[in-house]
């Protein structure tokens, strides 16, 4: 018995007309870097590191580039006008669930700490060597130290939230069209 779980993802019109046509749904690195532009450096290096760490357990089909972000609250889901808010049922064996505050700061580049005190500590150390900005560790070569201690930090996305409140984000490799149970356009 695979259990699923119901999940929701806001999906552009494109998306919802791939699903329509093939019954599948990938994330390509191109669309990341046309949806960000400038910023999509930033978006490709907490890809980069979430879609190499989940591949120990989520296996990713050999299409796929980035994740698709579902959310176990629809009121996470971004959405312009032309959305589509897709609620799924997605088996539990294809989906990573994760603590989005952790992942806020993965996306953002910043040192995950075990706890605030631990975060507070990682930047007076960067202050005492002048960093005040924690992007520099990611947009010069001249941190590459530092830098290796904020990825290894983010392993911490990993470990169980003991908080029963902690706000639940997640991925999945692809949609399928039996995963859709309710389309819902945006207007």
């Amino acid at each position: 018995m695979n259990e699923t779980i119901t999940v929701w993802t806001g999906q552009s019109p494109i998306v919802t007309d791939t699903l329509k046509e093939t019954g599948r749904y990938v994330v390509k690195r191109s669309y990341v870097d046309m949806k960000y532009a400038d910023s999509a450096w930033i978006f490709q290096e907490a890809y980069q590191y979430l879609s190499h760490a989940v591949q120990n357990f989520l296996p990713r089909p050999d299409d796929a580039e980035s994740p698709v972000w579902v959310y176990r609250d629809p009121k996470y889901i971004y959405a312009s006008p032309d959305t589509h808010i897709l609620t799924l049922s997605v088996p539990r064996s294809r989906l990573f669930l994760f603590d989005m505050q952790r992942w806020n700061r993965i996306l953002n580049l910043r040192y995950l700490g075990s706890d605030s005190a631990d975060e507070e500590a990682f930047e007076k150390q960067l202050e005492r060597q002048g960093i005040t900005d924690e992007l520099k560790l990611f947009s010069t070569p001249y941190y590459p130290l530092e830098k290796r201690s904020v990825i290894k930090s983010w392993d911490r996305l990993f470990e169980k939230n003991q908080d029963e409140k902690f706000l639940l984000q997640g991925m999945t490799w692809e949609i399928l069209s039996e995963w859709i149970t309710a389309d819902s356009a945006v207007s």
